[in-house]
This record gives C-alpha cells, sequence and structure tokens, in this order.
C-alpha cells in the first residue's frame, strides 16, 4: 500500500467489481470519462475490466480512502517503460475530493522510481476537470490528436497531456507517508 494525505493505493482486486459497478453502474456521463469500460457498467463487464488490469506486470491500484478503507476508483499505467501512459477514474461520489490529485502525486513518485523519463495521459475534450488534475500535477497540455477507443465508438479526440520529469519540480508531489507500491 502507497499513502498520502486522504488517499492509499492498493493492487486492485477481482472482489472490486461489485464497488466499480456501485459507482459506475448506471452512470452514463462517468463512464465516458473512460476510455474502455463498456456503458452501461454491469458486473460482467466490471470483472472483464479488472482482469485485463490484474494480469501479471500489470500496473493498475485501487483509490482508497485512509480512514476508512472505501473504494473511490482507480489508477494505472503502462505502456513504454521510458515513457508509460497513466489513466485513472474516481466515482462522481468523491469529485472535486483531492483524490485524484493525490492518487496521480503517487504514481508520478513511483514512476519516478521506476526510472522513467516522464509520463504522458489522454483526456477527453468534454473531461476538463481530469485535465485540470494533470495540470496541477505538473502535465503540459501537448495538443489534440485522435485515438481508436472502441467502447466508446470507435477514432475520438482526445488531448494529449506530457509530464517530463527532467524539468517537473519534484517538490510538487508529496513523498509516500507509508509503504510502497508493489
Amino acid at each position: 500500500m502507497f499513502a498520502l494525505g486522504a488517499a492509499v493505493l492498493r493492487p486492485l482486486q477481482d472482489d472490486d467489481a461489485e464497488a466499480l459497478v456501485a459507482l459506475l453502474g448506471n452512470d452514463r456521463e462517468a463512464v465516458l470519462q473512460m476510455s474502455h469500460m463498456p456503458y452501461p457498467c454491469t458486473l460482467e463487464s466490471a470483472r472483464e475490466w479488472i482482469a485485463l488490469r490484474t494480469q501479471p506486470g500489470a500496473s493498475t491500484f485501487a483509490i482508497t480512502r485512509t480512514a476508512d478503507g472505501t473504494f473511490l476508483g482507480t489508477i494505472g499505467f503502462g505502456g513504454l517503460p521510458e515513457m508509460p501512459a497513466v489513466g485513472y477514474w474516481i466515482g462522481r461520489p468523491y469529485w472535486s475530493q483531492r483524490y485524484a490529485t493525490e492518487a496521480l502525486q503517487m504514481i508520478i513518485v513511483y514512476v519516478r522510481r521506476l526510472g522513467a523519463k516522464g509520463l504522458q495521459a489522454e483526456t477527453f475534450p468534454e473531461n476538463p476537470a481530469s485535465a485540470r488534475v494533470l495540470a496541477k500535477c505538473g502535465f503540459h497540455d501537448r495538443g489534440i490528436g485522435r485515438r481508436n477507443y472502441p467502447a466508446r465508438g470507435g477514432l475520438c479526440q482526445v488531448h494529449i497531456h506530457i509530464l517530463h520529469f527532467a524539468t517537473y519540480d519534484a517538490t510538487r508531489a508529496a513523498e509516500p507517508k507509508e509503504g510502497t507500491l508493489s
């Protein structure tokens, strides 16, 4: 486990599917902010989504509340080891409470320790809140691109965000309070 303030990251588990459905089930707007979750989010689709993200070598974590362990969302990274892509989501009841920012700060510290040169992320144009989280954590919007996301109907416009660790002010991301991600 890895903790910072109000959020804790722990490995994503199969039994998180029910909590995922409780947060996303019929929330079309929230599901549409995710690149690969089909709508509606059913127990079967949540289990499939988790199974893909808990395979050996996967780096996806549950975001939980420090105070009581409540499941809030997920965050993960993958792709090129020198510049992995990061993605995250937070359930609607927990939006605007800094959980996404804290989780991203923990991932930045972790990925930097792994020797990566930076991180990249994408946001959909209709999700400015996620773009603000990235900006708070030092990412820069590098413009518009297109990606194929079948769960969203195919080719989609995305904003591309980059964080280069060489120019990143490490004092912006607090060090974790306890534990390590594993």
